[in-house]
């Protein structure tokens, strides 16, 4: 007779067994179930067999529905509840004495009875018999063979999960105090904090959570309906807790770090992402919007020059948005140039330590008249280059971003499928408009992470001594310049009109930021 996969043949009867699909075995803590039938019968095996599959698919059901943990006693209540109790084969357990008597009796579940009842036998043979019994030359049990009692590791502190919690969050606070880094505090990271304690359930001693109950957390989640993009931030925030907690001496600093590596993103996870994008521009609409005709559709000289600004740096519109007057002109050192973006200001952030850099300034920019523009802000008694802007999140260029997109339709020009356009677009334009730079130039201007490896660049040498007092990489601005500049020569291309457009620039041409529908400001 042929046997069903779950239902194999040892000379030691017949065994129940069941492969757990993959992305459930973490929540077993193996990879398939084995339950010996303890019978030769096939009949009633496969009745046993079918039994424990239906019970285990309903039990496999449930586990993938609420993200709980399955543990191997539950095997044998489940086995109970179908009874299939047949347990264990009985034993005999035997004392002889030296005389060659014995006394055999069969053993019990319960060990401790049954060691009570062999010293019994023991005593009995000994006073009929004369002499000791084996185990009367035992020597007695000593206190030192215990085992230690349960507890954290050596230097290890007793916590529980939401204590270590709050205090990883009050340690965190300070570096996120700025308005836009204290957002992503309250939104992100305490939610996620919060979220794993009661998970793990709030009393649990953070040393004894293991790397298994991580990822089950993960897959509660994403159970739940967030996105895996959402959950890998969630597990960047984890990995951050337990690295504190590692060193604050609430976690073993000996294991691996327990909340990472379970989720990564690949290629076809990011896809959908960067199919809706922002979409660069072509160099036809460029023409379009900043024909001068056209560019007199933004209303404001903020706006202009925030636009104008993109287009020649690819930077992000907040990075522009929070200039200061003292980040715009000649570099103390080289005397070129710059834009100097910079997290030196309470309200400043940046997306990561590349985001910190230098811009040389092009040329088109200078003749546009950005150095006047800084000089008639400080005339005014200005500190910002775009003064009034709301310095919070998503604030800096929300205005400009939105009278960008009130021009764009009245240009006509928007994007094709699921992308988008906007501001961000120019930061697209710019990077493929520099198709043929290096990559690590390119980079460098536009603030990304360096991806060119290895590079003299990036050796040991210049990570030591190769930066200035507040941590940024010293690049040689004129050989950033002389690799980027030619490539964004959009006079050249026919896209800027620099004497069509000086004059809607300057100062006066137009009201320096919108009179109306304005929110409060914070004062600068």
């Amino acid at each position: 007779m042929r046997l069903p996969r779950y239902l194999l043949h040892r000379p030691s009867g017949f065994t129940f067994r069941l492969v757990i699909p993959k992305h459930l075995r973490r929540h077993f803590g193996r990879g398939e179930i084995r339950r010996a039938l303890r019978t030769h019968d096939p009949r009633l095996a496969h009745a046993w067999s079918g039994a424990l599959l239906l019970a285990y698919h309903a039990a496999i059901a449930r586990v993938e529905k609420t993200g709980m943990a399955w543990e191997k006693n539950d095997d044998d209540e489940l086995a109970e509840a179908l009874g299939l109790t047949g347990g264990r084969k009985p034993k005999d357990w035997k004392v002889t004495h030296a005389s060659g008597h014995s006394i055999e009796m069969p053993d019990s579940d319960d060990k401790a009875a049954d060691l009570a009842a062999a010293m019994k036998a023991t005593k009995l043979l000994a006073d009929l018999y004369g002499g000791a019994g084996p185990l009367a030359n035992l020597p007695a049990p000593s206190v030192n063979d215990a085992a230690p009692p349960p507890g954290p590791p050596p230097g290890v502190h007793i916590c529980r999960t939401d204590q270590a919690v709050e205090f990883w969050l009050k340690a965190e606070l300070p570096s996120w105090k700025s308005p836009t880094r204290f957002k992503t505090f309250n939104s992100k990271l305490k939610p996620a904090g919060d979220a794993f304690a009661g998970f793990v359930k709030p009393g649990t001693r953070l040393y004894t959570i293991h790397r298994s109950r991580c990822g089950q957390f993960y897959d509660h989640l994403m159970a739940g309906g967030l996105a895996r993009s959402s959950a890998a931030n969630v597990q960047s925030y984890l990995t951050r807790f337990f690295k504190w907690a590692q060193g604050a001496g609430y976690y073993p600093d000996d294991k691996t770090n327990p909340a990472a590596g379970h989720i990564r993103l690949t290629a076809a996870d990011k896809a959908p992402k960067r199919g809706t994008g922002f979409q660069a521009f072509k160099t036809e609409q460029l023409r379009a919007m900043f024909a001068p005709d056209a560019f007199a559709a933004l209303p404001t000289l903020k706006d202009r020059w925030l636009v104008v600004l993109a287009l020649y740096t690819g930077a992000r519109s907040n990075e522009l948005a929070r200039l200061e007057l003292v980040d715009v002109g000649p570099d103390e050192d080289t005397g070129i140039a710059v834009l100097d973006i910079n997290n030196l200001a309470e309200d400043k952030t940046t997306k990561s330590d590349a985001s910190i850099r230098k811009i040389p300034i092009h040329p088109d920019l200078l003749a546009l008249g950005l150095l006047d523009r800084v000089e008639a802000r400080k005339a005014a008694g200005e500190t910002r280059l775009f003064p009034g802007n709301l310095l919070t999140q998503n604030g800096p260029a929300a205005s400009t971003s939105k009278a960008f997109q009130v021009a764009l339709k009245a240009w006509g020009i928007a994007p094709r499928g699921k992308k988008k356009m906007g501001l961000h677009s120019f930061r697209a334009t710019v990077i493929q408009k520099m198709e043929g730079v290096s990559q690590g130039w390119r980079e460098r201007y536009v603030g990304h992470d360096l991806t060119e490896k290895t590079s003299t660049l990036d050796g040991d040498h210049v990570n030591s001594y190769g930066r200035d007092e507040n941590g940024r990489r010293i690049t040689s601005l004129a050989a950033v310049a002389k690799a980027c500049h030619p490539e964004l020569n959009w006079a050249a291309a026919g896209v800027i009109d620099l004497d069509g457009l000086r004059p809607l620039l300057a100062v006066g041409a137009a009201p320096e930021q919108a009179k109306q529908g304005r929110r409060k400001v914070e004062p600068t």
